[in-house]
């Protein structure tokens, strides 16, 4: 039965997109939150079967609590009538198998899978093993933001003799384990071996036993020996070679034993490209007739769509042209997490301001001497959690804020503007998961910079210290030339644009090209930290306000081109500090809050810390992968300078659109 044109619950169904034995995938328009979605209505012979409808819907539950920014997010369910249906985020760049059929880009493919296995990393801690990871289960964002999807199914056909009995087969055989192709229990090591069949494809161009009759797929998993994949493309590196034959091994003792170890060798074996934008995730808004949906699967903003901003990695041959909306006869079954959470484990942090009283204005700090930059980076663990006893006050009803008071430091001579002491609405529930929830923090009073730190601040630092940056080091960094982001060898912070370019006349712009740990060893050798998270966010939205909180952007809740450098005022570089003060000020008094450059913040990434984190203070989580930049810059669109968006990268990673400021504690 079609139901296109038809009513199911609070949908509109508008079209067919894909067809399978179970189901039937439908692009559906919700108008009570203007948003397309996906809605998948079951056979009608199972959804009439009501011990299948059952574990369906309790699958359905447990997958809908996994967070993560590369799971595709479960919304609804229910059943009207004899149709029984599922509502999921709607994915307009179709599936990586329609990528596939020819070697691939090797950092393209080594990005897809690590960030698929971050994804299977966080369910497989979660208890929930996938059992049907292929080409066809991996939805693409947009041409390089995965989201797997299909949780649970296989378990539920294991579980249904009816479906047995139907001859609905359970898994893939192209991808299929060897242990699942016995009906052996199976646990997070046949991911491991199926996200390893993916890898091997994207970079031969082929899967390893072929596309022949499925039992014969399957024999040949389980007895056959695997053609070496440098024998298929010869330019694929032997240490990534070594990963692929690790992953695929035919005895699961013999395989990687935990997803983080197939990620963190592969991403070792092949370093993958920066980390991909997080603005194009969450839920596409529904756009007027004629119009195409802006960007594929664009967050669900309050305004219009914005073109897409380019993706902050090298450049790559693309694979293959898109095929429309198509999700051929995949089942959607799973949630998601956006914005940047990788699995990682949080434990509670120490505290940023470790107990150095020896660090003051008016001398400087351990960190002075480092003529290689090899200086440890990381805030010392031994630092005191924020005392338990500290009392947050109780809720007011949007404080107002005085005069911003200011001071020069005189270590560096940044001009700095105090935040006084008090609660914040920090997060939001507008955007992605990695927001929520949206909660409020008490704050320690502190000092910020006002402006973000410049060229000639920076230039002092390295005369005092003979510091070299990790992109001075390396000999490279990123560097936006028109279309997207190129490697280019000899840029750093001096030559922003490469070799070429110079300071001249930008002594007064935020340097760029610094990577997290630059920007930690200059503000230690000032006497100053790395504002955490929370700190720079109650820095650039203010106190709680109103019901809603905090301010959306420094100055209020809409956008304004005229009061910061993003994509709208169309500079095409940075801007000397300040040049939107004092419009684009937040409320104390700190410019270029938005916009003009990313900002490094001392916290790791959790996906989920929102969730944990504690009430006052919060240090952010104790370890992770990605550290967090904040606030947006020039090449971005408005919607990524939003106060509470949160951008996770790589530490290492060095940008001619990332810079950085400090804050120090009120008792400086």
């Amino acid at each position: 039965m079609d139901l296109t044109g038809a009513i199911v619950g609070q949908y509109d169904i508008l079209e067919q997109i894909g067809r399978g034995g179970m189901a039937t995938v439908y692009k559906a328009y919700q108008p009570t939150l203007d948003r397309y979605v996906a809605v998948k209505v079951l056979t009608s012979d199972l959804a009439q079967d009501e011990d299948f409808v059952a574990r369906f819907e309790r699958e359905a539950r447990a997958v809908a609590r996994l967070r993560h920014r590369n799971i595709l997010t479960v919304f609804d369910y229910g059943r009207q009538g004899g149709v029984f249906y599922l509502v999921m985020e709607y994915a307009s760049g179709g599936a990586l198998r329609e990528r596939l059929g020819w070697p691939q880009d090797l950092a393209y493919a080594v990005s897809i899978v690590s960030q698929v296995g971050d994804a299977l990393a966080q369910a497989h801690n979660q208890g929930v093993i996938h059992r049907d990871v292929k080409p066809g289960n991996i939805l693409m964002a947009a041409d390089d933001w995965p989201l797997l999807s299909d949780f649970g199914l296989a378990k539920i056909l294991e579980d249904s003799a009816q479906l047995t009995a139907s001859g609905v087969g359970v898994g893939t055989p192209q991808y299929m384990s060897p242990e699942q192709a016995r009906g052996l229990p199976v646990d997070g090591r046949s991911d491991i071996y199926s996200l390893g069949i993916v890898l091997y494809e994207a970079v031969t161009g082929r899967p390893p036993f072929g596309t022949d009759a499925p039992v014969a797929v399957i024999l040949r998993h389980i007895n056959d020996p695997l053609t070496p994949p440098r024998s298929l493309r010869s330019d694929l590196p032997r240490e990534l070679e070594h990963v692929i034959l690790k992953a695929l091994a035919k005895s699961p003792a013999e395989r990687y034993q935990r997803m983080e170890e197939f990620v963190e060798d592969l991403q070792a074996a092949y370093p993958p490209p920066p980390p991909h934008k997080l603005a194009q995730r969450g839920n596409v808004p529904a756009e007027p007739a004629g119009r195409r949906a802006a960007g594929g699967l664009a967050r669900t903003v309050p305004r219009t769509p914005k073109p897409a901003t380019p993706t902050p990695h090298p450049p790559r041959r693309r694979a293959s042209p898109w095929m429309g909306g198509a999700v051929g006869a995949a089942l959607v079954l799973a949630s998601v997490l956006v914005f940047l959470g990788f699995g990682a484990s949080i434990t509670p942090a120490a505290s940023l301001f470790p107990p150095t009283a020896t660090a003051t204005v008016e001398s400087s700090p351990a960190v002075t001497a480092l003529p290689t930059g090899t200086a440890t980076a990381e805030p010392s663990p031994a630092a005191a959690v924020p005392s338990p006893t500290v009392s947050p006050p109780s809720p007011t009803a949007g404080p107002t804020i005085s005069m911003p008071q200011s001071r020069v430091w005189e270590a560096d001579g940044a001009e700095m503007v105090f935040v006084p002491a008090g609660e914040f609405i920090m997060g939001s529930e507008e955007l992605g998961d990695d927001e929520r929830p949206a909660h409020r923090v008490y704050l320690d009073g502190f000092w910020i910079d006002r402006y973000e730190v410049t060229n000639e601040q920076f230039s002092r630092f390295v005369a005092a210290t003979g510091y070299q940056t990790e992109a001075e080091q390396r000999g490279w960094g990123w560097v936006w030339q028109g279309l997207d982001w190129q490697k280019v060898e000899g840029a750093d912070w001096r030559h922003s644009h490469g070799p070429a370019d110079s300071l001249e006349g930008k002594v007064d712009r935020p340097v760029v090209l610094v990577s997290w740990k630059d920007a930690l060893v200059y503000c230690q050798w000032a006497g100053k930290q790395l504002p955490t998270e929370a700190q720079w966010e109650k820095a650039a939205r203010g106190p709680v306000t109103g019901p809603g909180g905090g301010h959306r952007y420094a100055w209020g809740d809409e956008f304004e081109s005229g009061k910061a450098n993003t994509e709208e005022s169309q500079r095409g570089d940075t801007a000397p500090v300040g040049s939107f003060s004092p419009q684009g000020d937040s409320p104390y008094g700190a410019a270029d809050m938005t916009g003009n450059v990313w900002e490094w913040v001392a916290d790791w990434y959790g996906s989920e810390y929102y969730a944990q984190s504690p009430p006052a203070n919060p240090p952010g989580p104790a370890t992770g992968t990605y550290k967090i930049l904040r606030g947006g810059a020039w090449p971005f669109s408005e919607v990524y300078a939003r106060a509470a968006f949160r951008y996770s990268v790589k530490p290492e990673y060095t940008y001619d659109f990332a810079g950085f400021r400090c804050v120090s504690p009120q008792e400086h």
